[in-house]
């Protein structure tokens, strides 16, 4: 913890591992609902639904022959968002794997990485804590990813959190452990 006429300071650096970045973005897919277990069910019950009409009509129908290809198609859209997209973005980026560090204090958040050094505002709208990953929605900007093995001590968390919450008390917050 560093002191200065703003009040308290919380510093992190990390690198995120192509296994904990895909791990973190699946998290974000199951928590926020882009990908469930309840899209899986409807797709089954729409299977299994064309199955029944088309055993029961004695052959496939126009709307049995939609209902699959339908069903197939978004069975392939969740399996390509939720397995093989997070890795490619990892892939195609490799800025997402080189060290960054933050500072956060009362008024605002530094990030500085190798190349780059930028003064942010909290701006946020949102604060979500997974059991690894903390993840902090910026206005319409997508969110910031911080991993929490990166806090020093759980003293440095709850402190992380509480600047947070100081500086945006209008922002959701929301625990997933």
């Amino acid at each position: 913890m560093k002191e200065d006429k703003g009040g308290e300071e919380v510093y992190i650096t990390f690198s995120l591992s192509r296994t904990e970045y895909v791990r973190a973005v699946r998290y974000y897919l199951r928590k926020s609902h882009l990908v469930s277990w309840v899209q899986a069910l409807v797709i089954l019950i729409a299977l299994g639904a064309a199955a029944v009409m088309g055993v029961l009509m004695e052959r496939m129908s126009f709307l049995c022959t939609l209902l699959v290809v339908l069903s197939v198609m978004v069975a392939l859209c969740g399996l390509w968002l939720y397995v093989i997209q997070p890795g490619r973005i990892y892939d195609k980026h490799p800025e997402l794997g080189r060290q960054v560090s933050f500072l956060f204090n009362r008024e605002d958040l530094s990030r500085q990485d190798a190349e780059t050094a930028v003064l942010l505002d909290w701006d946020l709208r949102r604060l979500w804590r997974g059991r690894e990953f903390y993840y902090l929605f910026r206005g319409e900007e997508g969110y910031l990813l911080l991993p929490r093995s990166a806090f020093r001590s759980e003293e440095d968390r709850l402190r992380f959190e509480f600047l947070a919450q100081t500086a945006c008390p209008e922002a959701k917050v929301k625990h997933f452990d």
